[in-house]
């Protein structure tokens, strides 16, 4: 018994090191990037060899960020496409899923793989027909023509939600009919609040997709003023010969990521329930 106590110890301890160790690895970038923005130096490339401390702390690059730039004019056109897109993807989503689960109508197999198939095909192949559908609707240099892409193309989403509505007891949906509920009225009252993980999970998701998208917004928006975080981060220059200064660079880079941070550690709590949920069987 003692020395399977001991293995055991010695086994927790080994497995502790190694998360020790991945953690180290994963957040030491991030770590370093936040230093080299509070670090002013002269020079357009990172200081070599690399500090953790910088060794000059100063403000002077978000100065520059927030006096010569548009940053803050970027993160609100970038908080501002990824709640509309958050509300719309959400909204479709959960009701499309709900129906493909739980309704019953001729040809659901078949249009369901049908959207299902719009995953195989690449964005970047769909792009000039998008493109000329948002132009025709007069939607370029707006928000709505930035997430009408997304909208138009997530599959993932709706297939995420009928496949959790799959898991959840049948019973659920035959009690709302027997109480004479409407489909909508069950929707609405009995499977949207179960669903409150997922579209957490969802929910930080397609945030990411969008903070982080660069192809289609610099298509789509050719004004300074509409610029999302992206475009603004791949677009500037401070010099004549279009050289980055790479503490501006790292100071833009950490209020970029800064935003998608503080949603993770609010919706955290969620995201595990969503993936324990899927574990529950009928």
């Amino acid at each position: 018994m003692e020395s399977r106590l001991k293995k055991l110890t010695v086994s927790q301890i080994i497995y502790y090191i190694v998360l020790t160790i991945a953690a180290v690895i994963v957040i030491l970038p991030f770590i370093w990037m936040v230093s080299t923005s509070f670090d002013k130096f002269d020079s357009y490339e990172l200081p070599y060899p690399p500090r953790l401390l910088p060794s000059n702390p100063s403000t002077f690059n978000y100065y520059i960020v927030f006096n010569n730039l548009n940053m803050l004019r970027y993160l609100f056109n970038t908080s501002a496409v990824a709640v509309l897109s958050v509300v719309l993807n959400l909204l479709i989503a959960s009701l499309t899923g709900f129906c493909f689960s739980k309704g019953k109508f001729a040809g659901k197999n078949i249009l369901l793989l049908f959207i299902l198939s719009n995953m195989m095909v690449p964005f970047e192949s769909k792009l000039m027909p998008i493109f000329n559908i948002v132009k025709e609707l007069g939607l370029t240099n707006t928000y709505l023509g930035i997430i009408l892409p997304g909208v138009m193309t997530n599959a993932f989403f709706i297939f995420f939600i009928k496949k959790f509505c799959d898991d959840l007891p049948g019973d659920l949906f035959d009690a709302g009919v027997i109480d004479g509920a409407s489909k909508l009225r069950i929707y609405a009252q009995i499977f949207l609040p179960l669903m409150g993980p997922v579209l957490a999970t969802l929910t930080v998701l397609d945030v990411m997709n969008v903070w982080n998208d660069l192809l289609w917004p610099m298509i789509v928006v050719n004004r300074d003023a509409m610029n999302t975080i992206q475009v603004g981060l791949a677009t500037f220059g401070t010099s004549s010969n279009m050289q980055r200064h790479a503490g501006v660079s790292t100071a833009m880079s950490v209020l970029s990521v800064l935003p998608l941070a503080i949603l993770f550690s609010f919706l955290q709590k969620y995201i595990v329930q969503s993936v324990a949920a899927t574990g529950i069987k009928q």
